[in-house]
This record gives structure tokens, C-alpha cells and sequence, in this order.
């Protein structure tokens, strides 16, 4: 198991009320599982995925990322933590728009106090994979939408993490480059064996995952597993 969620609720301070964001939710997520969260708009979805990533702390309950208790982290160990074993991709992509494609993705390493001949080449390579080995040098500000979400992926894994937390990776994309995002998300959990939680408000792009979780008004209104069909147009357009 590489995420082990329990009894989490999270609740914001309004004024003098108390809002509950979470209530009681429990999930766990295995290697080779791409799960879908989808819910309306304040059923807590994001902020689940912040608290799975350590970029929030919950007001209850525990979450194990690989063993490790994320709550016993201070916050320097938890970003350490985050830099080395999880990968986030998020809907704006937050790229250094004037730094090079191969400087982006070299990022988390280079925060990490890491770098090297070693590490620009394999970075390279990774970027070649994905279709962008002629883009290295570039800055990123002068790439398209689904260049810079593909370097977003490639930054996301280049520290080789054991899962990729993304939310909504394609609500800037139209669908075919939505496509091509989907697909390498699905490829790189079926290849690496690595597990990936993804918010994401489009139904059919949520069913390509091997689970979808739905939340509703803070609690988990379904949690079911899903059979993976063939990504088009088609598909990702559908309601």
C-alpha cells in the first residue's frame, strides 16, 4: 500500500463558525491504481488530495504515505519528503515561464541539492519520451498548453517518486491534448507501478482511472472500481 488515509476531517474556522471541508474520510491506494475523485464544486476533493500530498495538515485523522506518518513530519522533513517521493501535477502548471524546459524539470532535484551531467541526461532522455526532446532548450512561457503540462509530468517524476498526486491535469487542455495527458498519466502507473490520485470534474475523463471515489459534502458517497476504455475525443467531449 502506498497511501493509507483514515478517519481524516478537515475543518475551516468562517468567521466564528466552523466549516467542515472533510468529514471522517478513509482511503487507502495501492501501486498500479489510478484513482479518479471527482465531486461538486466544496465537496472537499482538492483539499483531500493536499492533505494525501502533505501540503495540508488535517484537523483529524492520520494519513500514511509508504509507511511513513506524515503528521509526525515538521514541515521541513514533510517538504523533503514531498521533493523526493511524490509528484504533482497541477491544472496551471506552475512552470518558471523564462527558465528552459530542461531547467523546470531539473527543479525538484536541484531543490533536493542534487544535480550533475548524469542527472541533465537522463532528465533529457525523459523529455524525449515524452515528445519534447527538441523543446529542452526552450522557454517554457513559449510552449502550448500540452507542452507545459508534459514538462509539468516530467518534473513531477524525475525524482522517480512512488506516486503522482494531480489536480484537474487537463481542465486547460482541449480534449485531444487532454488525451495525450490522460494517457501518459495511464502509462506511466501501468509502466512504473506507481500509484496516482487525480481530482478531476470531467466524468469521462475520470473513468480511464482503476477506481473513481466521489465525494459528497465532505464524505465519501461512493468508492467503486472501474473498467478502463479506450481515450477519444469522443469519450473525453461526453457529459
Amino acid at each position: 500500500m502506498i497511501i493509507s488515509a483514515r478517519s481524516i476531517t478537515k475543518v475551516h474556522q468562517n468567521g466564528g463558525a466552523h466549516v467542515a471541508v472533510l468529514r471522517d474520510v478513509s482511503v487507502d491506494v495501492h501501486p498500479g491504481e489510478l484513482v479518479s475523485i471527482m465531486g461538486p464544486s466544496g465537496s472537499g476533493k482538492s483539499t483531500l488530495l493536499q492533505i494525501l500530498g502533505g501540503l495540508d495538515r488535517p484537523t483529524a485523522g492520520t494519513v500514511h504515505f509508504a509507511g511513513i506518518d506524515l503528521g509526525a513530519l515538521n514541515d521541513r522533513e514533510t517538504a523533503a519528503f514531498r521533493r523526493r517521493r511524490i509528484g504533482f501535477v497541477f491544472q496551471f502548471f506552475h512552470l518558471l515561464p523564462r527558465a528552459s524546459v530542461l531547467e523546470n524539470v531539473l527543479l525538484p532535484l536541484v531543490l533536493d541539492g542534487r544535480g550533475g551531467a548524469q542527472l541533465e541526461t537522463e532528465a533529457a532522455e525523459l523529455l524525449a519520451s515524452l515528445g519534447l526532446g527538441h523543446r529542452i532548450r526552450h522557454e517554457a512561457h513559449r510552449l502550448s498548453g500540452g507542452e507545459m503540462q508534459r514538462v509539468a509530468i516530467a518534473r513531477a517524476i524525475i525524482a522517480k517518486p512512488i506516486a503522482i498526486l494531480a489536480d484537474e491535469p487537463t481542465g486547460n487542455l482541449d480534449s485531444r491534448t487532454g488525451i495525450g495527458v490522460l494517457e501518459t498519466l495511464r502509462a506511466l502507473v501501468d509502466e512504473r507501478r506507481i500509484a496516482c490520485v487525480m481530482v478531476t470534474h470531467d466524468r469521462s475523463a475520470a473513468q480511464y482511472g482503476t477506481r473513481l471515489i466521489a465525494l459528497r459534502d465532505g464524505r465519501i458517497e461512493r468508492d467503486e472500481g472501474l473498467t478502463r476504455a479506450p481515450l477519444t475525443d469522443e469519450t473525453l467531449r461526453a457529459a
